[in-house]
């Protein structure tokens, strides 16, 4: 087993984890009705919560409402819904509009990647079939050479011992 290093926690640390078990073992008292309520002593370091201590019902509504309180949209500055079109310096340098530029580059990267899906299309089912037929006579060639390596003296030794009982 391994050797944990110890941990110098303080006692506020401790304290707080102790308050956290708590309010967890109060949480799932109050969904689990199964028992009665444990017998609590003094010397029992899981005594109850009190009754300030237990966690709220998450179910309680809220019906007063600040009206002094901002809505976050009055609040907040509006956010752009796109970037600006980046800047291209060799555009800018002969006067050509980053707008056109940055069309142009879409339509190239485009026309590039229907190009490069045409090739795999046609070049891809050639190459797969060079492959796997290589790959079935390298198979053929090794499976015959361990044939001939292992079951072709078991046969021989076979066809032998009847000949030889024939003879006799």
């Amino acid at each position: 087993m391994k050797d944990w290093p110890l941990r110098s926690e303080t006692e506020a640390e401790i304290a707080r984890a102790d308050d956290l078990l708590d309010k967890a073992d109060a949480l799932l008292r109050r969904h689990r009705d199964t028992g009665p309520e444990p017998v609590v002593t003094e010397s029992d370091p899981t005594l109850p919560l009190a009754d300030g201590d237990d966690l709220p019902i998450l179910t309680d509504i809220v019906d007063e409402f600040d009206a002094d309180i901002p809505v976050l949209t009055d609040a907040a500055p509006p956010v752009a819904t796109s970037p600006p079109p980046a800047t291209i310096p060799a555009a800018a340098a002969h006067g050509i509009d980053p707008a056109i530029v940055a069309e142009h580059l879409i339509e190239i990267d485009t026309e590039i990647s229907r190009e490069v899906e045409a090739w795999l299309a046609n070049e891809l089912p050639q190459i797969l079939s060079r492959e796997l037929d290589a790959l079935v006579e390298k198979v053929r060639r090794e499976t015959l050479a361990h044939l001939r390596a292992t079951l072709l003296p078991t046969l021989s030794e076979r066809i032998a011992r009847r000949l030889n009982a024939l003879d006799d």
